[in-house]
């Protein structure tokens, strides 16, 4: 059994920043440079955690594509599937973090752009049981992305991340991957956007008539709701330290994937995945903070008060 990861395959340029300014000015100093894209930072939290992994994408033939393939290389992802191009441009995200862990995101898609279904199709197998995807940049790698999800097997599990720019695109261009999506994964403002609803549970109703299995908002210091079709269960988070929030949601979906593994019931699964994430939001940068699953376990453990099955 192994998890396969498509997503655009990014470097994180992060800058910790006095605040976040609109026509404004504030000081701000160059962080770090870390390897980051919403996918492959959950498919290198699953591996963490124990998981076979496997990542398809495309970066340059630069210093930022080795670094974004070295990472998951070193916590044991099979990278043989990411697609290099010569003379390309990996994908850039500039960061800026705020004192209170607020961010601001510039996205640079580089040789995400280019992807093709082909570069997808590289890392299925039948090896691959799950797959986890989040967005891209452009019209044609949407496309590329669109017509390989819907081409997956019948028999394999798919969860979802469009994160805002999926989101921006409206209900009738996503219903391809909502038709085929066990997990589903938005904050309330991918929710809101993507649907036209203000009312949570609304929205979360549109999306489930569309196809998908399970709904799981995240709410930022609220938690998250996780939404079926009979049946629904909101999780507080847990009180820690935030330092960064970037990140925070792909770690919360590798926790709650991971637990739906495990074969454990949605409110544990929910319930490790809100761990995850408080490890996630204490470090810096989207990878730095992410849990063994030795002290995910421990933590689990002290913070409700009994013990993973």
């Amino acid at each position: 059994m192994r998890v396969l990861g498509c997503g655009a395959l990014n470097v994180d340029y992060l800058f910790a920043a006095d605040s976040l300014v609109t026509d404004g000015e504030t000081f701000c100093h160059a962080a770090e440079r870390q390897p980051g894209g919403s996918a492959a930072n959950t498919i290198y939290a699953l591996a963490r955690l124990g998981v076979a992994c496997r990542f398809a994408g495309v970066t340059g033939d630069d210093p930022d594509g080795l670094l974004a393939r070295e990472s998951l290389a070193a916590v044991g992802v099979d990278t043989g599937s990411i697609a290099v191009k010569a003379g390309a441009t990996t994908g850039r995200v500039f960061c800026f973090v705020d004192k209170a862990g607020h961010r601001a995101l510039y996205v640079c898609p580089g040789v995400n752009s280019e992807l093709t279904a082909a570069d997808l199709r590289r890392g299925l197998d039948a090896t691959v049981t799950w797959v986890h995807a989040s967005s891209f940049v452009g019209d044609a790698a949407f496309k590329a992305h669109r017509d390989f999800i819907a081409a997956l097997p019948a028999g394999t599990r798919f969860s979802f991340a469009p994160g805002a720019i999926y989101s921006a695109r409206g209900l009738t261009a996503l219903r391809p991957f909502l038709a085929r999506c066990t997990l589903l994964f938005l904050t309330v403002a991918e929710l809101r956007t993507l649907t036209g609803q203000v009312e949570l549970l609304a929205g979360v109703g549109q999306l489930l008539a569309a196809g998908v299995g399970t709904v799981v908002v995240t709410r930022g210091g609220e938690g998250s709701l996780q939404v079926a079709s009979d049946w629904h269960h909101a999780e507080p988070a847990i009180g820690v330290t935030v330092r960064d929030t970037t990140g925070a949601g792909d770690a919360f979906a590798a926790g709650f994937i991971f637990g739906w593994i495990r074969g454990w019931s949605p409110v544990v699964a929910q319930r490790f995945a809100t761990v995850v994430a408080s490890f996630a939001v204490e470090g810096w940068g989207a990878r730095a903070g992410l849990p063994s699953f030795a002290a995910a376990k421990e933590r689990f453990g002290k913070v409700y008060g009994v013990p993973l099955p």
